[in-house]
């Protein structure tokens, strides 16, 4: 990876009140540029064999998996490639990724795997709608995805929303009827857990929303009212946040931008975060751990390393600041909301136990006005963790003091008093 000194876009130079649109802007191409820059030194290290990582605990994975990402990553910073700041590294990123894109073991691939051929030419798909079409591989592929058995490996709904998406793509036409009725069958419809659900609910929360609108580019009606699903992204980042899973934060945090929502104080306060972060480090890390592995490793072994361990969260952030660039969107550095009573975000704070996780230090160097729109932001977190401990009586008070302070009305509190009389049913019948 590069050293954190070659890319620097420092929150403290920039206003402190809400930035210019000219000056959020320039702020959110410097950090696109520094996605679309490890994007080239990603597809370098990682197009051909992508990475063996047994000894990690990310494992190992193929070479699709980057350049899929890569292309994703090209198709929606795609929107903003005319701009000077970006248009050559853009070009160029386009340049190394068709080879490996459409190379002879992905041709091969495609012929061989049919009931995975889409999800096989996701770069060439995207390749297509930025411009670089391919009509050999057009017609290979479309000899598989009519094959009989192209429909034969089941997924979940999101992946078949992603299935559709893709699809609608390639053929440049609507998504399939269908579509609408799969999103609802996805966390676009349905809630997810947000107490104790797994990391794979979080994701399929936010992958759902990047497919049914295009990232962004498409503006269809929800299932269900937009206000819910964003109370549920809410809370997912606020976990997030507190594990220092900043993949799954900045992936929660496109939530806002993908539906042309205004930033809520939490989701500011989130972006907050992962940009200091990126500022601090040089680039947005998966989370705290530094893997021992790279400390045993040099030259070669260690960059690519470092880029299979990195590269995707750092696409992430870049693609979520590609989206926060929609004409519509307002700033996402400013953090402004109703003002809550500092003495219950004094006392929210206070049963949040510290873990050294970096929002807390963001939190800590916030003006007092920024602290007070974040209550409901803490309660998220002090109801998950006291969820997390078994805590039911601290639950209970917290309830309450959200029903005094009228922040009960979110998804998360209806799912805490659930969880509430259902362990009271349980002790009742013991």
């Amino acid at each position: 990876m590069q050293n954190p000194r070659d890319h620097k876009v420092a929150l403290d130079r920039m206003p402190t009140s809400a930035p210019h649109r000219a000056e959020f802007r320039q702020n959110l191409l410097q950090r696109l540029h520094l996605a679309l820059r490890i994007a080239g030194r990603t597809v370098q290290f990682l197009g051909t064999d992508g990475f063996d990582g047994s000894d990690h605990p990310d494992g190992n994975f193929a070479a699709e998996k980057p350049l899929a990402e890569t292309a994703m990553l090209l198709y929606v910073a795609g929107r903003h490639a005319a701009d000077p700041a970006l248009r050559d590294l853009f070009d160029k990123a386009i340049h190394d990724l068709v080879p490996h894109a459409r190379s002879e073991r992905m041709r091969w691939d495609i012929v061989r795997y049919p009931s995975v051929c889409l999800q096989l030419a996701t770069p060439h798909i995207l390749l297509g709608k930025l411009g670089r079409s391919d009509a050999r591989f057009d017609a290979l592929l479309a000899e598989s995805a009519t094959a009989s058995v192209s429909e034969s490996h089941e997924v979940v709904p999101y992946r078949e929303l992603e299935l559709m998406w893709l699809e609608a793509l390639w053929r440049n036409e609507a998504p399939r009827p269908g579509f609408v009725e799969t999103a609802r069958k996805t966390a676009l419809g349905r809630a997810i857990d947000l107490l104790n659900g797994t990391r794979d609910d979080a994701y399929a929360h936010t992958h759902a929303a990047m497919y049914y609108t295009d990232f962004g580019n498409w503006q269809g009606r929800l299932p269900r009212p937009a206000h819910e699903f964003l109370d549920e992204s809410a809370s997912v980042l606020a976990r997030a946040l507190v594990i220092e899973d900043y993949d799954l934060a900045a992936e929660a945090l496109m939530a806002w931008p993908l539906l042309s929502t205004d930033w809520s104080p939490a989701a500011a306060f989130g972006f907050r975060v992962v940009a200091s972060l990126e500022d601090k480090v040089g680039f947005l890390p998966a989370g705290r751990s530094a893997s021992s592995q790279l400390l045993r490793l040099d030259g070669h072994d260690r960059t690519k390393c470092a880029l299979a361990t990195s590269y995707h969260t750092a696409y992430v952030m870049g693609m979520l600041c590609a989206v926060a660039l929609k004409p519509d969107m307002a700033s996402p550095f400013e953090i402004a909301g109703p003002a809550h009573e500092m003495a219950l975000v004094n006392h929210l704070r206070s049963l949040i136990p510290s873990t050294g996780a970096y929002w807390e230090r963001v939190f800590a160097s916030l003006h007092t006005d920024e602290q007070a729109a974040l209550a409901p932001f803490l309660l998220d977190v002090a109801l998950m963790q006291a969820s997390r401990r078994g805590d039911a009586a601290q639950m209970a008070r917290l309830l309450q003091a959200a029903v005094t302070h009228g922040l009960a009305d979110t998804s998360l509190c209806a799912q805490s008093a659930g969880l509430l009389t259902r362990m009271s049913a349980l002790v009742a019948r013991d």
